[in-house]
């Protein structure tokens, strides 16, 4: 519970000073308007643009979009979107469906100097190539940035992402990097910006579609260009949802978080396993599920662990203050939780039968003959087939990567077309275990159930392994379901419970780090307490510190330096008290950078000269 308070203080204060939902979003045309003639920018900053042209409203990627051809949308420069705008760090992103018929060169996004002159530039090519154009010292710059062809389809939505952050342009197709370049100053003094390409350049007029355009006063990283695909919520909603939306795999003990819409002053959560109730429900009609109404902080811990392996639902009304009070609808966000237990992933087999070639025992762990739906072929080279050695058991034995809470073993036992009159398939087993590979505890016997002898079979034999610490699995058989003196499998399967600490932050050999990171990661399911083991020399490291909580803060580090770190999960009252943790490895930063200074010109009256912000003490009166 600690763990959880901690953190869900973190979240309220790291939330609280991140304001409205998009940080620095000038502009935002969501393209949604039924009729008229404005393109209303949803930011707040009054960026509404006019259609001009004709264009025709159509199905978008969100609600509605326009689709182009000879027509386009005119936003004028203002204090927010201003004349030089792209001269310094920004983000312009876009839905986009182009027909990549008719102009060679496509104008999607447009900027146009007070002389005329064309500027800033996103073109899309026929052959499917997107690229950021612009005019530096007052010569055109072709190609400033400029991605492959055919990274965008024809007729398909694709999402388009231009960044520059001051010394690198980006452009990332549907949230992935396409291209990079060396960032270049443009000419600004824009006075008209298009969507769809300026008029008195009709043989470069977008011919498609476009949605959901927006333009950011910084550069976004990919993980926020990835967001900004997911769809831009109106200032006045909750965004950015802490598990994201369609999360897997959260544990049970997530606290949910969110950043404020612009103009909340308090929030009402609702939260439940039905996505009918939690999209129903308001103040009126709670349905159960309104577990919090009208807090102030942006986050909320449910009560107790949840459920294994269960889709959750939630939403979140922001509420305006007296004396309106208006309450604006969240949209519903769902994730599922954590399983019970994982598939181990790194598994070998051996035996000490005689098998023929291709019946080895490997085909009983490399998922030969399995479908994507867990049925097994019927075909004999997917399968494991041996006869015992002479005056000698028969076995299989499994050997995992390390030591696991070894859970359950799931059997699919072998299956040829005519198995059901020969018989091949193991009956009865002797199951033992072990940590080491030469002191062996026996779990008892178990039998196994026959195979379908069908190409739709599913494993049909669950041995439970009673969460022993394991690294090796023997089967030695006892009998089979036939009397041919062969014994056979087609697959199994083992599962544990993770109990080791795991996805560490940084990521395991992460470089660049900043020298004031924090350690973290996921703890083992059991865990009590952390040990945490961090140092310079791989070969001498100790424990310095025990947490109760699953991060770490080491201090300052210093830059240039390779850190070495491991967590060991600890729960005395186990039997298994200690689990040791993988080796993990980041470095720092080489250097901390003081300042950009080609960022700096010479245009004094806007005080963008070097010497208006370093001072030598001198000053001209």
């Amino acid at each position: 519970m600690h763990t959880k308070i901690c953190r869900a203080i973190a979240l309220v204060l790291v939330l609280s000073l991140a304001g409205g939902a998009w940080a620095g979003l000038i502009a935002h045309w969501r393209l949604d308007e039924d009729s008229g003639t404005v393109a209303k920018d949803s930011s707040g900053n009054g960026n509404d643009g006019t259609l001009d042209g004709g264009p025709t409203v159509v199905q978008g990627q969100y609600g509605n979009a326009l689709a182009l051809a000879n027509s386009r949308v005119i936003i004028p420069a203002s204090d927010t979107l201003t004349a030089d705008f792209f001269q310094e760090p920004f983000t312009l992103v876009a839905w986009i469906n182009p027909a990549r018929t008719g102009n060679t060169w496509q104008q999607v996004f447009r900027s146009v100097r007070a002389d005329g002159t064309t500027n800033d530039t996103l073109f899309i090519n026929n052959n499917g190539t997107l690229s950021w154009r612009g005019r530096v010292n007052t010569a055109w710059a072709g190609g400033m940035c400029e991605t492959a062809a055919d990274v965008v389809p024809a007729n398909q939505w694709t999402h388009a992402a231009v960044v520059g952050n001051g010394t690198t342009f980006r452009i990332y197709v549907n949230g992935i990097l396409s291209q990079e370049s060396p960032f270049q100053r443009t000419d600004g003094m824009n006075v008209t910006y298009y969507i769809g390409g300026n008029p008195e350049a009709a043989n470069e007029s977008y011919t498609g579609m476009a949605d959901d355009v927006a333009i950011f006063d910084h550069a976004l990283t990919e993980r926020e260009v990835q967001k900004a695909m997911a769809g831009i919520a109106p200032a006045e909603l909750a965004a950015d949802p802490h598990p994201e939306d369609e999360a897997v795999d959260v544990p049970r003990d997530v606290v949910l978080s969110w950043t404020a819409g612009e103009f909340a002053a308090t929030h009402d959560v609702y939260f439940g396993p039905s996505f009918d109730d939690v999209n129903a429900a308001n103040r009126a009609s709670s349905m159960g599920v309104l577990v919090s109404q009208g807090q102030i902080a942006t986050a909320y811990d449910p009560a107790g662990a949840l459920g294994f392996e269960t889709t959750y639902y939630w939403r979140v009304d922001e509420v305006n203050a007296a004396p309106d009070n208006t309450i604006f609808r969240g949209n519903v966000w769902s994730f599922t939780t954590e399983s019970f237990a994982y598939a181990i992933g790194a598994v070998t087999a051996a035996t000490n039968g005689i098998s023929e070639a291709g019946a080895g025992p490997e085909n009983t762990v490399n998922g030969s003959g399995l479908s994507a739906e867990d049925r097994h072929s019927v075909t004999s080279t997917d399968m494991w087939l041996a006869r015992p050695p002479a005056d000698e058991a028969l076995y299989i034995q499994y050997e995992f990567d390390r030591i696991y809470k070894v859970h359950e073993m799931l059997v699919w036992n072998y299956n040829v077309q005519f198995e059901l009159m020969l018989g091949f398939g193991i009956k009865d087993v002797t199951v033992e275990y072990s940590t080491d590979g030469a002191d062996w505890v026996s779990l008892g016997d178990v039998q196994l159930n026959q195979a379908t002898a069908a190409a739709t079979y599913i494993y049909n034999t669950t041995v439970d392994l009673q969460g022993v610490a394991a690294r090796f699995v023997r089967l030695t058989v006892n009998s089979g379901f036939g009397m041919l003196g062969q014994f056979g499998l087609s697959e199994v399967r083992f599962t544990h419970v993770p109990a080791h600490a795991r996805e560490p932050q940084p990521a395991d050999g992460a470089t660049d780090m900043g020298v004031d990171a924090t350690l973290g990661w996921r703890a083992g399911r059991e865990a009590v307490t952390h040990e945490v083991i961090f140092g310079t020399d791989p070969d001498a490291l100790v424990v310095i510190d025990a947490v109760a909580e699953s991060s770490y803060d080491p201090g300052s580090l210093n830059l240039g330096t390779t850190y070495y770190w491991q967590v060991n999960e600890v729960n005395e009252a186990e039997a298994i008290s200690v689990w040791q943790g993988d080796l993990w490895s980041f470095s720092t930063q080489q250097f901390i950078v003081v300042d950009d200074f080609e960022s700096y010109t010479d245009n004094i009256e806007a005080g963008e000269a070097i010497f208006d912000t370093w001072i030598d003490g001198w000053v001209n009166n």
